[in-house]
């Protein structure tokens, strides 16, 4: 059960990047910020499968889900310094 959420949260959240960047509307920083920000709206209740069946606690999965989003953002940032460089 827990690995189904985990899975569905991902697979949601891969989708809504991929829908994010091929949207034209959108600047290049926009669409960073919605895949940084759809990361954290889809793996809470991924991760509140594990914890619903007591795997882990709300501390972990909360401490778990903002430094994984911390660390997505920080990795989106740097890449589009590179970006930036490289041109």
């Amino acid at each position: 059960m827990e690995v189904q959420g985990i899975l569905i949260g991902l697979t949601g959240w891969a989708a809504t990047a991929i829908m994010a960047l091929g949207t034209q509307r959108l600047s290049s920083i926009e669409q960073r910020a919605v895949i940084v920000c759809s990361w954290l709206v889809w793996m809470i209740p991924g991760f509140g499968t594990f914890v619903r069946s007591g795997a882990i606690t709300i501390d972990t999965a909360a401490l778990f889900i903002g430094v994984s989003t911390i660390l997505l953002a920080a990795l989106l940032l740097i890449g589009a310094r590179g970006r930036k460089r490289a041109r």
